[in-house]
């Protein structure tokens, strides 16, 4: 019964999330519950019908779509010759695949691309989708060249800029950069297998 109750409770919820209605929850009688979008006075007085609180998800909560740009994804890996995994698992780290995303230091979109960026690939609108993806596989692509195709050095390239990769010879000593390289190599391990 409990099970049954909870996943009606779940049930409810995820169709509520998406709606605008007020849904009230009562007990009948026999103690059933009941789930409504519009309880009748016999609800409300007899039965105890009680106007269900929506959850509040705090926006930096939302959870984003992992598949929803793959399609994108796919056609800049091809255009670029860079692998999906390793552009999926970019974005994730990035933006955990939110296109709106900002950052503290102006960078925008999926794989959040900073201004010289945008301006150098010419991107007019860096929170489209698959311009984001686009310019950001297309960066990624000359980061993977510029190393000679050492992968962590380009990552850390793309985090820490190329200039302080070239200068230390490898991944600086950034904590934030260190950490960064290890989440996409974690994420790019996962998209190859998946």
């Amino acid at each position: 019964m409990m099970m049954r109750v909870g996943w009606m409770v779940f049930l409810v919820l995820m169709v509520w999330g998406s709606a605008d209605a007020e849904i009230y929850m009562y007990r009948d009688t026999s103690g059933q519950i009941h789930f409504t979008d519009s309880p009748n006075a016999r609800h409300i007085d007899i039965m105890g019908a009680r106007p269900l609180e929506k959850p509040k998800v705090a926006p930096s909560e939302r959870v984003w779509s992992s598949t929803a740009y793959d399609a994108f994804i796919v056609q800049a890996a091809e255009r670029y010759n860079v692998p999906f995994a390793l552009v999926k698992a970019v974005i994730h780290a990035e933006s955990g695949f939110n296109p709106r995303a900002l950052s503290a230091k102006g960078a925008k979109g999926l794989m959040q691309l900073m201004p010289v960026n945008i301006s150098f690939y010419k991107i007019k609108d860096p929170y489209d989708p698959l311009e984001n993806i686009m310019g950001g596989s297309a960066y990624l692509k000359r980061l993977l060249t510029d190393f000679q195709g050492n992968t962590k050095m380009a990552l850390a390239a793309y985090n820490a800029g190329p200039t302080k990769v070239k200068h230390h010879n490898g991944i600086p000593p950034i904590a934030e950069t260190r950490a960064y390289v290890a989440k996409v190599e974690r994420f790019n391990k996962y998209y190859s297998v998946n």
